[in-house]
């Protein structure tokens, strides 16, 4: 096994620089997997860019949207997988003791007693335990093994919110997680995809991954959108894929769906907000959070994430955008940040 290995992190001149850190470290239980591509979350660019984060140099890389290829297997493992095999990496499974409370319902990610962080994806090395590595289809690229985890993300979302077919659905937002949430959402077998749309090349993508009606993110049009495809009533549920530091997205929300209908916020706020709730509770709607991806009812929605991208072909692939190596992660990162750069998804090849 090597021991030391080549590392993005953030300098003391809050910029990423290329560094040659230790391999980590082997926990009881755990795998060592050779990281292959790392896709950069829009909250990796907030906490760099938007952050007192990026004050402090880092001793350990993020990066959590991840495939690669397990190089070591723990001595007393006994499951299906194999050295060799390709894998989407569960980061938050990965570190789950899978005996608590929480990991014996599926929500891995609020485990009890998590194993030490041993750093992310923008690396060479990850190391984490079997229950987070999920074995690709050989028609998935190393990019589609990467993409695993937003997609997860929206597909945890819908179910975790009783979303079913032949509802009709709005999407506030088409960055990477509104255009997975669009992807699961025809998946699940949506009547109507409404969604609204930034830049250009996000309502083209949008578009291309299943929506049925595209708009600009002027105020009033996806509510219009929204109460002209159904008659005035207004859809089942929105989704807010957007988050920030503002407010408006979460009232648009609220402001497209029907009476009784849920309002699910995908979306990151890094701010306090402040929301009117009298309208809301005389609709009587619902306002779910989540975050992450768990296994419902004996079901993964990471391993429904792999399926829905098995073929290898699903358009969901097309929006990697832009290919870097571990070398240009600093350029890479600004590439992901300014939407005007006609980025999508920017993934880091290792």
């Amino acid at each position: 096994m090597k021991k030391t290995m080549l590392a993005g992190l953030i300098s003391k001149k809050n910029k990423y620089e290329i560094k040659k850190i230790d391999v980590p470290k082997m926990f009881e239980g755990s795998a060592l997997v050779k990281v292959k591509t790392c896709g950069i979350c829009g909250t990796d660019t907030h906490n760099f860019f938007d952050s007192s984060n990026n004050k402090h140099s880092h001793v350990k890389p993020v990066g959590h949207e991840l495939s690669g290829q397990i190089e070591e297997l723990p001595k007393k493992y006994n499951g299906s997988l194999k050295i060799g095999d390709r894998v989407a990496v569960n980061m938050s499974a990965g570190k789950s003791c899978g005996n608590c409370y929480y990991c014996h319902f599926g929500y891995t990610r609020h485990c009890l007693r998590q194993s030490i962080d041993t750093g992310g994806g923008f690396a060479q090395y990850v190391t984490r335990n079997p229950l987070g590595l999920y074995r690709i289809s050989d028609d998935m690229s190393w990019n589609d093994g990467a993409l695993v985890e937003p997609l997860a993300i929206a597909v945890h979302g819908l179910r975790y919110s009783s979303f079913k077919s032949g509802m009709n659905i709005a999407i506030v937002g088409s960055g990477t997680i509104g255009l997975s949430t669009i992807v699961a959402a025809k998946f699940f077998g949506a009547s109507k995809i409404i969604a609204s749309a930034k830049y250009p090349h996000q309502a083209d993508a949008a578009k291309k991954m299943g929506a049925d009606i595209v708009v600009n993110t002027s105020v009033g049009e996806l509510e219009n959108a929204c109460m002209d495809q159904t008659k005035g009533m207004g859809v089942d549920i929105a989704v807010e894929t957007v988050g920030g530091m503002q407010n408006n997205t979460i009232v648009q929300a609220s402001n497209c769906v029907k009476p009784v209908s849920n309002v699910l916020i995908l979306g990151i706020f890094s701010k306090p907000i402040l929301i009117d709730l009298m309208d809301p509770m005389l609709k009587e709607i619902n306002y779910i959070n989540t975050t992450s991806y768990a296994i419902i009812n004996g079901i993964s929605d990471f391993q429904l994430a792999i399926d829905i991208l098995s073929s290898g072909n699903h358009p969901f692939s097309s929006i990697v955008s832009h290919k870097f190596t571990l070398q240009d992660i600093h350029i890479a990162f600004e590439k992901a940040y300014y939407k005007k750069n006609n980025s999508l998804k920017v993934h880091i090849e290792i």
